[in-house]
């Protein structure tokens, strides 16, 4: 440890003599009118030049600083332009606008892509926003992304309900999942995560593709998923959301959120649903998909002010399921019966302040989590019971080198996780812990006739101990990207990520095949290196937008763990794969707004899965679909009351887990691949006011 601390020291002080500090520093400051409300997009300029700036989502701006005294001109839509009188050593200012212009009524509309790539984000990150999710309202998070094509989602077994999803070709469990850019629902959470966020409850979700940032851990082989919650002061006072559907399904979701004295605002989130009906649409005796009652809820509080801002949250949740085999109106002895139970309490927060020793530019953050959660089940006659304790913090802070083109992140971090966990009479109980610190570095070069940085690279490093494996983990990457002009961009990043396996949880469904488990003795971390590109190209064709992305990825691994069901049909192998094992993944996407609020979209994704087995030979990773297309249609009348939203997602051939040794009299079909199927679905949206109401359809 004391290597690494030292690793990171000199690497700071050669940066900083590097990029000495005796550059003029620019001018910063932050816009709000006299309501202490920020102002987003407000233009900020030099009286006498051309040389300006715009406030960012934080009402923050910086320019360069002038030598001599001179006027700065703040302009905002609606009132009237400000002029503020800055002296030789000012460098950071709050400006307050106040004063309102009577306009007469005017109509302002632009169009936007609701999912798109940023063509200033340095890294691939595709923004899923809350008009996207209307589209196709879901009520959890994992099923936000029948409208994404860059996310699949899969059901590992009907009888368990549980949903996975795969990002570039790889299983979820390779993504890092993160609530408002903290990582969290890890471990035995792992199974249900997705479905223990209400799909009312999401703000917007953001998918990074590839080695993303260092920030967040090591973690993140194929990318980060991050979920971003409802605000209590930007959400609506009361909300109320009921769903229902023909399969037995109904949900009530309510908000309660309250902007108090001052700076302080709360709100309340609770979210109830079950799923009744029993389905056996196969008539195999075992009910199609589990009978599910969940119970959850979320309190936040928010403190904000120009230089600080400060959260608390704490949900509680409680979630059982029950399937299994159909019982007759005879007594059946020895039935398989599935149950299912998890409670969950979590409490988190962060802290956050902007302008420490007197410059804007220096920010320092705190977040921290803790967490409870139990699970217990019975799978026919596996016995399952896990109980996780969790424990995270990390501190970032954040500052310059010479100008705000050389920016510089230190972060220690440290997570604890304390794992009970039984199977049977096997005992895999476990402690780990992580401590680590991170070191990036960020280069911008600023574009005058772009009027952004055209070249920006990120350079980052961390360094963790774990516990677990007694081992030192060193964690480089890097992100950089390009502007053509300011709708052309192109993306390279590399980088190297670890996984700590939790094979029961993330695998729990096999519990329910009554395959016994084998375990290698040697089992470890799983390590991989990830190499993408992207190019992103907004246009105009015949005055409409139009945007096209292609997205290419390589996932290397060089150590990984193969849950092998292929050996044996009443087993299950967890073993070092010994050889080559990778993931290549390309998606190709276009939107093309055809009309005023007709929108269309095309993807066509292409992923080749492989890893070598225990018999040498290099196999397609099973239930991996190589090809995947998606076209939805969007159209909203000129008056905003009615919505359609038709969509069609073809799924291309699947390798199948072999059954060749499952004896004849039990089934005489082997195929090797699944068939090409596709799944339509659409809904009809109608506005009354602040009410809405939908319907929604879906055939196989």
């Amino acid at each position: 440890m004391k290597q690494v601390i030292a690793l990171f020291a000199g690497l700071f002080l050669y940066i900083h003599f590097l990029f000495p500090q005796n550059t003029p520093q620019p001018l910063t400051g932050l816009v709000t009118n006299d309501n202490e409300e920020i102002l987003v997009g407000a233009t900020i300029y030099w009286k006498d030049s051309r040389v300006g700036a715009r406030t960012d989502t934080t009402g923050r701006f910086n320019i360069p600083a002038r030598p001599d005294a001179a006027t700065l001109v703040v302009q905002y839509v609606g009132y009237p332009p400000a002029e503020v009188q800055v002296l030789p050593g000012e460098n950071n200012l709050w400006i307050e606008v106040s004063g309102i212009n009577q306009l007469h009524e005017v109509t302002v509309e632009a169009h936007g892509f609701d999912n798109r790539v940023s063509t200033i984000e340095t890294r691939n990150v595709e923004s899923i926003s809350s008009r996207e999710l209307r589209k196709a309202p879901c009520c959890n998070l994992s099923e936000s992304f029948e409208t994404n094509g860059s996310v699949d989602v899969v059901y590992s077994n009907a009888l368990t309900g549980v949903k996975e999803i795969q990002m570039l070709g790889l299983r979820g469990v390779y993504s890092q999942f993160m609530l408002e850019n903290r990582p969290t629902m890890n471990g035995i959470a792992t199974p249900f995560a997705f479905e223990y966020i209400p799909g009312t409850w999401l703000e917007g979700i953001q998918l990074a593709k590839g080695a993303s940032t260092v920030k967040n851990g090591f973690a993140g082989i194929s990318g980060q998923i991050n979920a971003e919650l409802v605000k209590p002061h930007l959400d609506k006072p009361l909300f109320v959301n009921v769903f229902t559907s023909t399969e037995g399904r109904g949900e009530l979701n309510v908000h309660l959120n309250k902007k108090g004295k001052g700076r302080i605002s709360n709100g309340v989130l609770l979210h109830g649903s079950f799923v009744e009906n029993r389905w056996d649409m196969n008539d195999d005796n075992f009910y199609d998909s589990p009978k599910r009652q969940q119970l959850n809820g979320l309190y936040r509080v928010f403190y904000e002010s120009p230089e600080m801002c400060a959260q608390f949250n704490i949900q509680a949740l409680t979630d059982r399921r029950q399937g299994g085999q159909i019982r007759s109106v005879e007594a059946v002895p020895g039935l398989f019966s599935i149950d299912q139970h998890n409670d969950r309490v979590e409490v988190w927060g962060k802290v956050g302040r902007e302008g420490l020793f007197g410059k804007p530019y220096n920010q320092l953050s705190n977040m921290f989590s803790a967490s409870w959660h139990r699970t217990s089940a019975l799978f026919g006659p596996n016995q399952y019971s896990a109980t996780q304790k969790t424990l995270y913090w990390q501190s970032l802070y954040q500052t310059i080198i010479g100008t705000t083109d050389h920016k510089i992140v230190v972060a220690p971090s440290i997570q604890y996780d304390d794992i009970r966990e039984t199977v049977n009479e096997g005992d895999l109980s476990r402690r780990e812990a992580v401590p680590g610190a991170m070191l990036e570095y960020t280069y911008s070069r600023p574009n005058l006739e772009l009027e952004i940085p055209d070249l920006v690279i990120v350079l980052g490093a961390r360094a963790d101990w774990n516990s677990r494996f007694d081992r030192l983990l060193f964690t480089p990457r890097l992100s950089a990207k390009y502007n053509f002009s300011q709708n052309s961009i192109a993306r390279l990043s590399a980088g190297r990520g670890y996984r700590s396996p939790n094979l029961i949880a993330e695998n729990i469904s096999l519990l329910a095949s009554n395959r016994s488990l084998n375990f290698a003795n040697d089992l470890g971390l799983e390590e991989a290196w990830n190499y993408g590109l992207n190019f992103t190209q907004h246009v105009k064709i015949a005055k409409r937008d139009a945007s096209f992305r292609l997205d290419l990825y390589r996932a290397d691994f060089v150590a990984q763990i193969m849950v092998d069901v292929d050996q044996s049909p009443t087993e299950v192998f967890f073993y070092n794969v010994e050889g080559k094992s990778f993931s290549n993944s390309l998606l190709a996407t276009v939107q093309y707004n055809i009309l005023p609020g007709l929108d269309v979209k095309l993807a066509y994704k292409w992923n080749d899965a492989r890893a070598t087995y225990s018999d040498g030979i290099l196999r397609a990773l099973p239930l991996v679909a190589r090809h995947r297309g998606l076209a939805t249609v969007d159209y909203t009348t000129p008056d905003k009351l009615w919505s359609f939203n038709p969509r069609i997602q073809v799924v291309g051939q699947q390798r199948l887990p072999d059954n060749s040794l499952i004896p004849h009299e039990y089934t005489h079909d082997f195929p090797a691949e699944s068939p090409v199927y596709a799944v339509w679905s659409g809904q009809v949206s109608r506005r009354f006011g602040k009410k809405s109401k939908y319907t929604r359809v879906a055939k196989t």
